[in-house]
């Protein structure tokens, strides 16, 4: 695959003292440059190489000579010319040293892997190997014309100092030093001149007039045979280019075909013996449209050295040509093609190469050499020597600074730098020697500005610019003179960098002059730091002087005098606008004595805000007295006085309703000398909080209320203001007469709780089947049953009497179940609460040899007379007595008593405890006193507390 050269007219070469630069026509124009290379601007894929001509001593060389070969390593580079000179060349074209010995043309070079001998064949028949760092020299002479040769890549080191060699005489020859000196051997004749040989590692390969063989050295064996391909022109006119990509991959360029050959192994069990156990396999095959002069790989492309040619070569019979009638037709240029074999040969990069005296050249003047491990390539032309390498990051910047590509440029350096900061390189910043990030970022906004990109250039702004404030300044006042200033003012920073006062006053002024809305906006955002207030605020007043009505400039008047600190100033502005914030700025800057006698205006404000609520959400509007003003008036009572606020609204009856509304919600006995006027005002604006207020309310005048009410006949009110004024009797009337709310009635009776108003409820009722149903549904507590039974008039049709009745009789069942579930529980809690009692006097009480006499305050126990431990009383309280002095507070004596001992049985025990406590009221004496509220109780404990514990006694 190929593409036209017409298509890609695109590089050329230049050196210290000019360019040649390639139009689209093919023409050539010399001129001065100090650059390397030009571009076309009509081209917009830019190149993958970069070129030089080989200056130095080459070009004193080839003014007087022709170069024919060009071999490359890593260490020099090795020119053979027209006249049988070899010259050895340092990669900047100076001469090194140089070999004078053939009488005719080099037509091919081969250099060792040591880079320490050169080999060297001629059309004179000779082959000459030299010793670059001795002064040895072998000579072999060959009698025929030799055209390639391939030295040993090992000959510095190996003793058989083998090369091989071929050329007119249709042989391959190897030449190898023995016992008895050097010696040739033919490994291979008869199938044409031989035209190039190439050695790598124990691999030879050569090209003749059927194709292309390879020995390998190791077996002795030919591997594999690639044939040239059918309907190709003569190998005489066309020689074949083979380069060894690695050890094992071969490339092939001949004519106009290309083919990539890797040489594999057999597997074991395929292996013969007497065959060769490698092969060869093509993995690459394509045809161009052009001559290939030069192969060598680049990374993973091939790149070909073209020798475009006008004739078809598939369809001429190229074999029937006249060689003298090919070498008069003008040539064209060279080109350098890449190709890429992983996206089917798609030719990816083509630059035509401007060679000196390249008209009379033609496909087999042309070589290329290459530098694999630095993707270096030389072309070489009969004069001239030109060096391509990888383009770098100046060369890439360069390209696209050239093609206008300046955002492009700006994203690689940026790269660059951010690679450079991410591997920790010193100096990370410096991404090129000739480009910055700075210099392309303003290069590239003074392009966006130019072709009026002006959208794109701000947006750029920031990231170019940075923190630089003269740059942010030259370039605001550089939009302002293209009259773009609305374009850069939103990215305008207000700090870091910060700019000065004068940027920020035109940008202000541009904006009140043009567009209000913004500049309203703008000074919200802007601190007021960053520009003179004060002139701000006459060019606004001047500019409102033009336009009284323009609401933008009000606004923005009020929130620079607020910003200003002149509140008193910025109050009117928002009063006239209907600000909402005009509330939070009175109580901010305490104004309340600048609006206490606009009462009515701040009450309209706050209609004003409740229609556009409501307007906005009508399913969720405020209450009227939750607005912000009249909170402000009720929240702010001692500096905005309630008389007076009343006195303003008197004669707007609704404000003056949703202002007293406000001050009860807040506290009911706010403004309480002005309930009377509630009551009115209630019953005019807000029915249903009437009676609610009434009940609240203990500052109204329940005469002037029921009257109120009995003009508007709001008989609810009536009836409850007559229960507070204590005329039940006509209260209930009007429930009965008026409301017929026969549950009404009897709620009120069962507030009132007035016997007299049950039985002139009763009274009225009887006549009344609907009241007489009512008060049988709800007799209970209040009124008996039976009572109103038996007054219920003979013959009175009731409408469900029966299920009222039923519906007593089962309450009253209810009632006796209670009653006797309730009995029931009494009496279970009785007996055991009883049992515990029992229980609990049953037990033991413990006792101490320290224990007092409550009463004479000596020890209760004596351990000499057991007798005493009968003789002690305690009660449950824990306090204990001698029993004598117990009975000293008594009319019974010991002689009452049985006598007891500590012989005594048990029995005996129980009927002295019995007789003592039936025959008396025996009673705790100081638990008694403590009840009565004496200081005997206190004196005794203080007493006990003193005593020694002693021993416990049970």
């Amino acid at each position: 695959m190929s593409t036209s050269v017409d298509e890609h007219k695109e590089k050329v070469v230049d050196d210290d003292e000019g360019a040649l630069v390639v139009t689209d026509d093919g023409a050539r124009d010399d001129h001065d440059s100090d650059s390397e290379e030009e571009d076309d601007d009509d081209y917009d894929e830019e190149p993958k190489l970069r070129y030089r001509r080989l200056g130095a001593s080459v070009r004193d060389l080839l003014d007087k000579d022709a170069a024919s070969v060009l071999k490359v390593t890593d260490k020099l580079v090795v020119l053979g010319t027209h006249w049988g000179a070899v010259h050895v060349l340092d990669f900047e074209g100076n001469v090194v040293k140089s070999f004078q010995h053939h009488n005719a043309t080099v037509n091919d070079i081969s250099i060792d892997a040591s880079d320490e001998f050169i080999a060297s064949a001629s059309d004179d028949g000779k082959v000459y190997i030299y010793a670059l760092y001795t002064a040895e020299i072998q000579h072999f002479d060959y009698r025929r014309p030799v055209k390639a040769i391939a030295i040993d890549p090992d000959y510095a080191h190996k003793k058989t100092r083998q090369f091989v060699s071929g050329g007119m005489a249709e042989q391959l020859i190897m030449n190898e030093k023995g016992w008895l000196g050097n010696q040739n051997s033919v490994l291979h004749a008869n199938e044409g001149p031989i035209y190039s040989i190439q050695w790598r590692r124990n691999l030879i390969a050569w090209a003749n007039d059927t194709g292309v063989k390879v020995y390998d050295t190791n077996s002795g064996m030919r591997i594999s045979y690639i044939d040239r391909p059918d309907h190709s022109p003569r190998p005489d006119l066309y020689k074949c280019r083979l380069v060894w990509k690695n050890d094992t991959t071969l490339m092939i360029g001949w004519a106009d075909t290309v083919k990539v050959a890797t040489v594999k192994e057999k597997p074991k069990h395929l292996q013969q013996a007497g065959k060769p156990a490698l092969y060869m396999e093509i993995v690459t095959m394509f045809q161009t449209d052009y001559i290939i002069s030069g192969i060598a790989p680049f990374n993973d492309t091939i790149l070909l050295l073209a020798y475009v040619t006008d004739d078809d070569i598939s369809s001429i019979d190229v074999d029937s040509l006249d060689p003298e009638s090919q070498r008069r037709r003008t040539a064209s240029r060279p080109e350098l093609h890449i190709i890429d074999p992983a996206a089917d040969n798609e030719e990816i990069s083509v630059d035509v190469l401007a060679v000196h005296g390249y008209e009379h050249y033609q496909a087999n003047d042309y070589g290329l050499g290459f530098l694999m491990e630095e993707d270096m390539f030389y072309v070489m032309g009969p004069k001239d020597v030109i060096v391509a390498r990888p383009r770098d990051l100046d060369d890439h910047l360069e390209w696209l600074m050239d093609h206008e590509k300046y955002g492009e440029a700006l994203q690689a350096a940026r790269d660059e730098q951010a690679r450079r900061h991410a591997a920790g390189v010193a100096s990370p910043d410096l991404i090129s020697h000739r480009f910055t990030v700075k210099d392309i970022g303003h290069t590239y906004l003074t392009w966006l500005i130019d072709n009026d990109r002006y959208d794109t250039a701000t947006n750029e702004l920031k990231s170019i610019l940075g923190d630089n404030q003269t740059d942010w300044e030259n370039m605001v006042f550089r939009f302002a003179e293209l009259g773009k200033l609305n374009v850069i003012a939103p990215k305008i920073p207000i700090e870091y960098p910060q700019l000065s006062s004068t940027v920020y006053e035109m940008i202000l002024a541009w904006y009140m002059q043009s567009d209000q809305k913004a500049f309203l906006e703008i000074i919200h955002v802007w601190p007021i730091d960053l520009y003179n207030l004060q002139s701000i605020v006459v060019a606004v007043e001047d500019q409102l002087a033009k336009d009284p009505g323009n609401e933008m400039l009000l606004e923005s008047l009020a929130d620079l005098y607020t910003f200003n600190d002149q509140p008193e100033k910025a109050i009117e502005y928002n009063l006239r606008l209907r600000r909402p914030n005009a509330f939070d700025l009175i109580q901010e800057y305490d104004m309340f004595d600048a609006v206490k006698d606009k009462a009515v205006l701040l009450m309209e404000f706050d209609q004003h805000l409740l229609a556009k609520a409501k307007k906005e959400d009508p399913a969720h509007v405020a209450k009227p007295a939750a607005m912000p003003a009249v909170q402000m008036l009720v929240k702010n009572t001692e500096a905005m006085p309630i008389a007076k606020v009343v006195q303003q609204l008197r004669g707007h009856r609704q404000f003056l309703h949703i202002y007293l509304d406000a001050l009860f919600d807040r506290d009911a006995h706010l403004g309480f000398e002005f309930h009377d006027i509630q009551v009115e005002l209630y019953a005019e604006y807000d029915y249903n909080k009437l009676l609610d207020f009434l009940r609240t309310s203990n500052y109204i005048s329940l005469e002037k209320a029921y009257r109120v009410c009995e003009q508007r006949d709001l008989v609810p009110e009536m009836v409850f203001i007559l229960g507070r004024m204590g005329d039940n009797k006509k209260a209930l009337m009007l429930i009965i007469n008026r409301l017929g709310d026969v549950q009404r009635a009897i709620d009120f009776a069962k507030e009132q709780k007035d016997d007299d108003l049950w039985e002139d409820l009763l009274t009225y009722s009887m006549d009344k089947p609907r009241f007489i149903r009512g008060l049988l549904e709800n007799v209970g507590t209040d009124i008996e049953p039976l009572r109103l039974i038996q007054r219920i008039p003979d013959n009175l049709e009731i409408d469900g009497l029966k299920s009222s009745l039923l519906k007593i009789l089962q309450d009253y069942n209810l009632q006796m179940s209670l009653h006797q579930g309730c009995e029931k529980i009494l009496v279970s809690d009785s007996v055991f609460l009883a049992d515990r009692m029992y229980k609990t006097q049953k037990r033991g009480i413990q006792c101490q040899d320290a224990m007092l006499c409550g009463l004479c305050e000596e020890p209760v126990f004596d351990r000499d007379d057991p007798d005493s431990y009968l003789n002690a009383v305690i009660f449950f309280c824990r306090h204990a007595y001698h029993e004598q002095c117990l009975l000293d507070r008594t009319t019974t004596t010991a002689a009452d008593l049985p006598p007891i001992q500590a012989t005594t049985s048990l029995a005996t025990k129980v009927n002295h405890a019995a007789i003592l406590k039936s025959s008396t009221r025996v009673v705790c004496p100081l638990c008694q006193e403590q009840q009565a509220g004496g200081n005997a109780f206190v004196n005794r404990m203080k007493s006990h507390r003193k005593a020694p514990l002693a021993s416990t006694v049970y």
